[in-house]
Formats: C-alpha cells, sequence, structure tokens
C-alpha cells in the first residue's frame, strides 16, 4: 500500500498539470457525466442480453446482427425532428424523460421473458421501441454538453464523455454475461430499468441559469420549416457534409463488423458461452477507456481531420487481422485496439462538430449529425449475410475491404476535412475548422 500510493498522488498530479479532466471542474457536466455513466451501464446491460437471447432463441448470425443494430433504425427516421425539439424545448426536460421511458420499457419486458413470452418478434419490438429515445436523447446530450462546457473545454468535455462510456463498458458486459450464467437473462432487464431510472435522478440535479427566454413553442406548420432550415445550414456547410459521411462509414462499415457479430464469434470462432461473450465487450471496454484517455490527456490536436482518417484506417487494417485470427486470448487484445480507434474517433469527430455549430441550429445538425447512425441496421443486415453465407470472420474480414475503398473515396473527395487545422486567432486549447 505505501509504494501504490505515491504511485496514485504521482498519476493524479501528472492527470491535472496536463489537463485530463478539465471540463470536471464544472459542475453541471459532472452531473452529466455521471448520468452518462449511469445510462451507459443499461445500454452495455441490455447489448449483452438482447445479443444473447436472440441467439440463443434463433440460433441465427443474421438476426441477431439485425436485433443488436435495430435500435438505430428510429434514428434514421428521427433524428432531425428529435434534433429540432432539442432546439425548441428543455434540453434538461428531455433527458430526463427519455431514460425514465426507457426504464418502463424495460421494466415491462422483464415480464415478458420471466413468464416465458419471449419470441423474436417482442425482442425486436423491445429494442426498435428502445431505440425510439436515442431520436431526442443524443442530440440533447450533445447540445447540453455544448451548452454548459466553455468552448476551450469541448474536446476534453467529448472525451471525457466517451470515456464514461468505455469504463462502463469494461464492467458491465462482464457483470451481465456473469448474471446471465448464474441467474438467467430476465432479471437483467430490471438491473437495465434501474440504472436508467438512476439516470433521471442524477439528470435532475443540473442547474441551468435562465436566460430570461422561455422554450419556444413548436406549432405543427412550424415543424416543415424548421427542419428545412436545419437541413440547409448542414448542405451550406461543407465541413459538416464531410464529417457526417465519414461517421456514416463507421456506422456501417465497422461497428456491424465488428460488436455486432461478437455473440456469433463467441459461439461459432471461440466456442465460449456469455461469460466468453462478456469478456470480449469488457475487453472492448479497456480499449476504449486507454483511447480516450490519452486523448482526455493531450486533445490539443493542430489538424483533426488528418487524425480522423488515421483512425479509420487503422481500423480498417485492425478489422482484417480480427477476421483473420481464430484465437480467443488474440481477440481480446483486438477488440481493446480496435475500441480504443473507435472511441477516439467519435470524440474527436463529435467535438470537432460542436465547435462549428451555430447555437441556433445545434440542435438540428446534430440530429442529421446523430442520423447516420440510423443506417447501421444495413450495416448489420450486411454483416449479418455475410456471416450466415460465409462465417462471422469472412464477413469481417470482407468489412475490412469496403472500409478501405470507403477511406479512399473519402480522401479525394473531402480533401478539405483532411487539411483542417486550428486557426491562428483562437486559443490552442480546442479544435476549430477551417476550409471552404
Amino acid at each position: 500500500m505505501r509504494t501504490i500510493l505515491p504511485f496514485l498522488k504521482s498519476f493524479s498530479e501528472f492527470a491535472e498539470r496536463i489537463g485530463t479532466f478539465e471540463a470536471l471542474r464544472h459542475r453541471n457536466y459532472r452531473y452529466l457525466w455521471l448520468g452518462t455513466a449511469a445510462f451507459s451501464s443499461g445500454y452495455w446491460v441490455q447489448q449483452v442480453v438482447v445479443g444473447w437471447l436472440a441467439y440463443e432463441i434463433t440460433g441465427s448470425a443474421l438476426i441477431t446482427s439485425i436485433a443488436l443494430g435495430l435500435d438505430a433504425l428510429p434514428v434514421l427516421l428521427g433524428a432531425p425532428l428529435g434534433g429540432l425539439l432539442t432546439d425548441r424545448f428543455d434540453k434538461k426536460k428531455l433527458l430526463i424523460a427519455t431514460p425514465i421511458y426507457c426504464s418502463l420499457l424495460m421494466t415491462s419486458y422483464f415480464f415478458v421473458v420471466h413468464y416465458g413470452y419471449t419470441s423474436a418478434w417482442n425482442l425486436f419490438l423491445l429494442v426498435f421501441l428502445a431505440g425510439l429515445s436515442w431520436i431526442i436523447h443524443d442530440p440533447a446530450r450533445m447540445a447540453l454538453l455544448a451548452q454548459i462546457v466553455p468552448k476551450e473545454n469541448l474536446v476534453n468535455a467529448f472525451a471525457l464523455n466517451s470515456m464514461a462510456f468505455s469504463v462502463t463498458r469494461l464492467m458491465m458486459p462482464a457483470i451481465g454475461g456473469l448474471l446471465i450464467a448464474l441467474l438467467g437473462p430476465a432479471p437483467l432487464f430490471l438491473l437495465e430499468a434501474l440504472l436508467l431510472g438512476i439516470t433521471a435522478i442524477i439528470i435532475m440535479f443540473i442547474k441551468i441559469e435562465s436566460n430570461g427566454q422561455s422554450p419556444t413553442s413548436t406549432p405543427l406548420q412550424s415543424i416543415s420549416s424548421g427542419l428545412k432550415d436545419g437541413i440547409s445550414y448542414v448542405l451550406g456547410n461543407r465541413a459538416l457534409i464531410g464529417l457526417t459521411t465519414m461517421n456514416l462509414g463507421m456506422a456501417i462499415m465497422v461497428i456491424p463488423f465488428v460488436n455486432g457479430l461478437l455473440p456469433v464469434y463467441a459461439v461459432e470462432v471461440y466456442s465460449v458461452g456469455p461469460e466468453g461473450l462478456g469478456l470480449l465487450l469488457s475487453a472492448a471496454g479497456v480499449g476504449s477507456f486507454v483511447g480516450t484517455f490519452i486523448l482526455a490527456s493531450f486533445s490539443n490536436i493542430a489538424r483533426p481531420g488528418k487524425v480522423l482518417f488515421g483512425f479509420l484506417g487503422m481500423m480498417g487494417i485492425l478489422m482484417a487481422l480480427f477476421g483473420f485470427n481464430d484465437r480467443y486470448f488474440i481477440a481480446l487484445g483486438l477488440m481493446m485496439i480496435v475500441s480504443g480507434c473507435m472511441m477516439s474517433f467519435f470524440s474527436v469527430g463529435g467535438a470537432t462538430v460542436q465547435r462549428i455549430l451555430d447555437d441556433k441550429y445545434r440542435g438540428r445538425a446534430t440530429g442529421i449529425f446523430m442520423m447516420t447512425w440510423g443506417f447501421m441496421p444495413i450495416g448489420s443486415l450486411a454483416a449479418g449475410i455475410l456471416a450466415a453465407e460465409f462465417g462471422a470472420s469472412n464477413s469481417t474480414y470482407l468489412g475490412s475491404i469496403t472500409l478501405a475503398v470507403f477511406i479512399v473515396v473519402c480522401f479525394y473527395t473531402f480533401k478539405d476535412v483532411w487539411e483542417y487545422k486550428h486557426s491562428p486567432t483562437i486559443s490552442p486549447n480546442y479544435l476549430t475548422l477551417t476550409g471552404n
């Protein structure tokens, strides 16, 4: 213990000196961070139990892959509307309402599983209904983060937010897999409901100073014009188009071909049970935590566009290696590195987008940016079909080839993203974009 305490003190001093936890100095952000951690804990419990139930019920790689990606479909259809609601209504109240809705949903499904009425169709329905919350939750969370954290701390705040996601990813899948083995799947839905209820309670402690303006009402006739204004704003900004397209590539070509196929890998390639699946997801959490910790510590990135392209390229190589590998312990290491790159990509990309948005359009533009996640079921469908036909390993390998082609196309189409850099007229502590 005496040898550990000096190390921890030195580590804390080092982290403080390089600004690793800079954004946590802000009271409201601390509550938002805790809320994100609780919400993410529930999400990872859901991923484990839904993936396991889907494969246990159907034995199909295709259906399992679709089930794990189906919650993104509502985002495709409704994210811009969710962004409009974020612009027009109280973001804090929206962030309280969405986890309460999901908590009630998971409590209801507990009884479905407990009394033996689980089937593929009602599991799909559950995932889809849960996905409806993402329409509002993500745009509201990202917009509120940009509202309560100064711009000079924005990249650090996004990295720490991703770290909260990563920490829970480290612990909850392993806990979920163990609970499935010990108690069966039903109690996990009650656990998720509890975590979502805690999320709502934490968000209540955020205090937003009134600016003297009440939330803007949203009559039906203004919805269409509001959405059109948001779309026009995004289409008029080359930076947003490029960054949104790159995020789309992640949603279609990376996550479904790695994370979406993990239950299949666990059973067919590595021959491990739910505990092994939980450890795979936890390994991803370790990598995500390390990656976002490094990013939070050294977030003064001079060329964010080059960093984003670099992360995409690394993920393509790692996906190919993952497809070729058939050893479980090597897969754990590969998952760490893939997830570290993945979460760092999201942090840099998300912070960069928020830095360039006009507050007037922040919710709608964020909703359109998040809409790319709605295309994930397309990637899940492709990954599942390829896995059913050629096996999970070959499916992931083919996904890496597709990603390589996508990177080349993006490089030549969005060269201005590659050339983005810090503006010399602002503080070097946060990112800005300069381009056409």
